[in-house]
């Protein structure tokens, strides 16, 4: 599947279950034990903006990363900016040459992918802290397991993923995807 179609399809599950957090339901914990699901909201909404400036060839600033989004209208913001950055990518010249994002240049498709991996994971932490369905894409997870495999070091070297969770080798690939990012894919909310 070309990357455009596995964007697409990222950006689609997230924003579904961007739009089914409910407000009394934005303190409770989630898979990402930093980030309750306001934060973990927050944090994809960032990645949405994130993925519309990339895609226009634009930097993506540092401080974009510390942006509360978070106003009463959050899930539609989601939509607009996931719309926006589906649109972007949509041009055959986003997906040529580097981008500038956090002082370096990174190649358009491993940033794609990045976001796309990133929507993916965080679009199934929020699902579960929320009681939602996550519904990923075959396609979108074995792009996921593969970036992450590829980036796991480097990502626990930085912070970004725990210790590796064990999961059967023969487990779907977001099953994979989420264990080596250091998740549980059994997670379920405390009160569940």
């Amino acid at each position: 599947m070309q990357l455009n179609a596995l964007l697409n399809k990222s950006i689609t599950e997230a924003a579904a279950v961007v739009r089914g957090v409910k407000p009394d339901q934005l303190s409770a914990p989630t898979p990402c034990t930093d980030w309750d699901v306001r934060a973990l909201t927050n944090h994809l909404l960032q990645v949405a903006s994130a993925l519309h400036l990339a895609g226009r060839r634009q930097t993506v600033p540092d401080e974009l990363w510390g942006r509360d989004f978070m106003d009463e209208g959050w899930a539609d913001r989601f939509d607009d900016e996931g719309r926006a950055a589906a649109a972007a990518w949509a041009q055959p010249s986003a997906w040529e040459g580097m981008v500038s994002m956090g002082g370096a240049e990174m190649p358009a498709p491993m940033i794609a992918t990045m976001f796309a991996s990133d929507l993916a994971i965080h679009g199934w932490d929020l699902a579960r802290a929320t009681g939602q369905d996550y519904h990923c894409d075959d396609d979108v997870a074995e792009a996921t397991c593969r970036f992450i495999t590829d980036m796991a070091e480097q990502g626990r070297q930085m912070g970004i993923y725990a210790t590796p969770v064990a999961v059967p080798d023969a487990a779907p690939a977001l099953d994979r995807a989420l264990a080596l990012s250091g998740r549980d894919p059994q997670w379920a909310h405390p009160t569940a």
